[in-house]
């Protein structure tokens, strides 16, 4: 899987984060090429029905909005619920009222979720996604013990700010990109991106399983190693 091997030894942009000092007031503005990659897609697509897995803004909305008339926001992030209380809200999420959602923004969720809950989002997902349906995350890379909550905010098609808006909690174990690719089927990976200030972004869209069908997951491995795709794009990102 020569995109992993990428993910391992070579950071491909400049991420443009500039932080201010300060435990009170953390914000962050950077560049993301996993988004740009993934609104590139949507431009050929035509409109696409959106799940946000974050909470409601006017700037998601704007830039959404472009791709979108049927956008849902979930708010499972920055503080998701925990136990019973986050099944309940896994089980609460709306499906698309016109068709199953082609695009879904996971954001960190991830990172504040424990193993058996991360299996069961991406799971949920999958049933309320539409076959080739696309799923953007970002994850924390740096290795960290705690972090602080963040708020995601979509600037743009390639940026988001960041903001802390609580006191440092233990995370749950990194996740590296053998393990996302687990994770995540049936969706697969499409595009993966490290990124200068300790965080990974990932692209991944879904197989079309038939209904009865067993997932056999060689197919997805096989599929890595055609990676003309990354190559091409990080070459562009790292210009």
């Amino acid at each position: 899987m020569a995109w992993l091997e990428r993910l391992r030894h070579r950071r491909s942009i400049d991420s443009g984060a500039e932080e201010h000092e300060g435990e009170t007031e953390a914000t962050v503005e950077w560049t993301s090429p996993g988004l740009a990659t993934l609104f590139d897609a949507l431009k050929k697509e035509g409109s696409r029905s959106i799940l946000d897995l974050g909470h409601a803004s006017n700037s998601h909305l704007r830039v959404l909005g472009r791709f979108s008339r049927t956008i849902r926001f979930a708010g499972l992030v920055p503080s998701p619920p925990r136990g019973d209380a986050f099944e309940a809200a896994l089980t609460g999420l709306p499906p698309s009222p016109r068709q199953p959602y082609d695009v879904v923004l996971a954001w960190d969720v991830m990172d504040r979720l424990v193993s058996h809950e991360r299996e069961s989002l991406v799971k949920r997902l999958v049933e309320l996604t539409a076959p080739n349906a696309w799923l953007y995350a970002v994850v924390d890379a740096s290795g960290a013990e705690f972090a602080r909550p963040l708020r995601l905010t979509l600037l743009d098609l390639d940026r988001v700010g960041q903001e802390a808006v609580g006191p440092a909690e233990p995370v749950a174990p990194q996740l590296l990109p053998g393990h996302v690719v687990r994770l995540f089927r049936p969706f697969e990976m499409q595009h993966a991106f490290t990124l200068r200030a300790g965080r990974r972004e990932y692209v991944a869209r879904k197989m079309t399983v038939l209904p009865g069908a067993n997932f056999d997951g060689a197919a997805v491995d096989a599929s890595m190693r055609d990676s003309s795709r990354s190559d091409a794009l990080i070459r562009r990102y790292s210009a």
